[in-house]
This record gives structure tokens, C-alpha cells and sequence, in this order.
């Protein structure tokens, strides 16, 4: 009894050993994935500020990088573990049916962040309009598009909405080339009609040439105009504001003065027809 005893707790021995030893080697190989990623990491990013790489396809090497860390450790820890890769690809299957199920939304705007960034319709510190929203794009990641709007926030726009709204990138070679409308009503031949020779040439132009002037250090070219739309009561004419590429702040901060220049104009203006 004793021998039979002494004899069995042998191979129970080898087994806890064997086990421990494996629990060991597998912690080591995940510590080594981690020490990985992160020196993968630093290598892309140094890459990036020599090359100056866009900030979109450095978070592309990012994500390809990390698959391929994670998949190499996992393969390996299986095969450690002698378990066949057959059953690897299985379960990676079956979370993939599980994670896509519960999780339509998430997967899409990967999807459309991955399409995004390979197609490239917009770039970072570019100005677009998507649907509804506008301003200077800060972040393209793989689940938002992130923009600098006018009203000086971040707004992130999901990459599924990005791909389904209509995209206008207000860009001309590496300048913001930005238009914004301006409307003048009146009743004809009151004061508070201007023909509209005057509106252009003592309003208008005089304005444009002011505010050049005064802010054209920041601009990439003096700001034009055109007449878009002339009716019986209304007159449009559109601006186009030229800036640097990144320069979206300037934008903001001088359109409304801008703005505010012709309309001083075309209030005095109206005041002389009274006298």
C-alpha cells in the first residue's frame, strides 16, 4: 500500500511541476507582449515625427502592429499549451459572430474608420463640412472623426455618419477656403435701398480692403467676392476667406469681424442717403 502510495504521487509531482512551469512561461510571454507593443509603439511614433507621417495612417500602424503583437503571443501560448491553432481560429470565429451580434455600432464605425483612412476624403487640420456639422478636423480614429467647430468645442462625428452624409472639403491647395453668404434687402428707392454698384464698390470692396489691412498677416490672400444672387428685393453677394491649413481659429475669430465692417459700411452709407 505504501509503495503503491509512494509510486502515484509521482506523476502527480511532474504534473503540478509541468503546470507551474507552463502558468510561468505563459505570464512571461504576456509581459513580453506588452513590453512589445509598447516599444513597437515608440518606434512608430518616432517614425512619424521623422517622415511626419498624418496623424491617420500612424494610428493605422498602430492598429496593425497590435494584431499582429497579440496574434503572434496567443499563437504562441497555444502552442505552448499544445493546443492545435485549428481551435484558435475557431473561437476567434465564434467571439468574432458574438462581439459582431452584440455589438453592430461598434464594428460599423471600425469598419468605416478603417475606410476612411485608407480612401483618405479628408485629411487632419482640414476644413469639411459632414451633413450638418462643420469645422477643422482634429483626430481620425477608428470609431470618430473628431472637428474643432465654430463654437470653439470638439464635436465627434461617429465614422458610420461620416460615410453616410455628404462630405464638402473647404480647401484650396494647403489654404482653408472658406465662403459664407451675405444678404442685403430694401424697398426700392427708400434709404434703406443701396444699388447695387454702391453696394460693391462703396461697401463692399472698401470693406474687404480694411480688413486686409488689418488682418492679412494671418491670411493666405486677401478675401474675394462674387454676387450669387440678385432679386427684386435681395441681393446676395458670397465671401471666400483664405487662411492656412490649421488655421480654423482665425477663422472664427475674424469672419464675424469681417461681417461686422460691411455692415458698419452699409449702415453709414444708408445714413448719408437720409441726409
Amino acid at each position: 500500500m505504501n509503495n503503491l502510495g509512494v509510486t502515484m504521487s509521482f506523476p502527480l509531482k511532474f504534473i503540478a511541476y509541468d503546470t507551474v512551469y507552463l502558468i510561468i512561461i505563459s505570464v512571461i510571454v504576456v509581459a513580453g507582449i506588452l513590453i512589445t507593443e509598447k516599444l513597437v509603439k515608440r518606434l512608430i511614433t518616432r517614425f512619424s515625427q521623422r517622415t511626419a507621417l498624418k496623424k491617420h495612417l500612424v494610428n493605422i500602424l498602430f492598429f496593425i502592429s497590435r494584431i499582429v503583437i497579440y496574434s503572434a503571443g496567443l499563437t504562441l501560448i497555444l502552442d505552448l499549451w499544445g493546443l492545435p491553432t485549428e481551435w484558435f481560429m475557431g473561437v476567434s470565429a465564434l467571439g468574432g459572430a458574438a462581439i459582431g451580434f452584440a455589438s453592430t455600432q461598434t464594428i460599423g464605425n471600425f469598419l468605416a474608420g478603417l475606410y476612411i483612412m485608407i480612401t483618405r476624403p479628408f485629411e487632419v487640420d482640414d476644413y469639411v463640412k459632414i451633413g450638418g456639422s462643420e469645422g477643422e478636423v482634429r483626430e481620425i480614429t477608428l470609431n470618430y472623426v473628431k472637428i474643432f467647430t465654430p463654437t470653439y468645442t470638439i464635436t465627434e462625428i461617429p465614422n458610420r455618419v461620416v460615410l453616410n452624409s455628404t462630405i464638402q472639403r473647404c480647401m484650396s491647395g494647403d489654404s482653408i477656403d472658406y465662403s459664407f453668404p451675405m444678404s442685403f434687402a430694401g424697398r426700392v428707392y427708400t434709404a434703406s435701398w443701396v444699388p447695387l454698384s454702391d453696394l460693391i464698390d462703396k461697401i463692399v470692396e472698401p470693406s474687404i480692403e480694411e480688413f486686409y489691412t488689418e488682418y492679412g498677416r494671418n491670411l493666405s490672400r486677401k478675401p474675394e467676392y462674387s454676387v450669387s444672387d440678385v432679386a427684386f428685393l435681395n441681393r446676395t453677394l458670397m465671401i471666400r476667406m483664405f487662411l492656412p491649413k490649421g488655421k480654423a481659429k482665425i477663422l472664427y475669430d475674424t469672419q464675424p469681424e469681417l461681417q461686422r465692417m460691411i455692415l458698419k459700411r452699409l449702415d453709414d452709407f444708408r445714413m448719408e442717403m437720409e441726409e
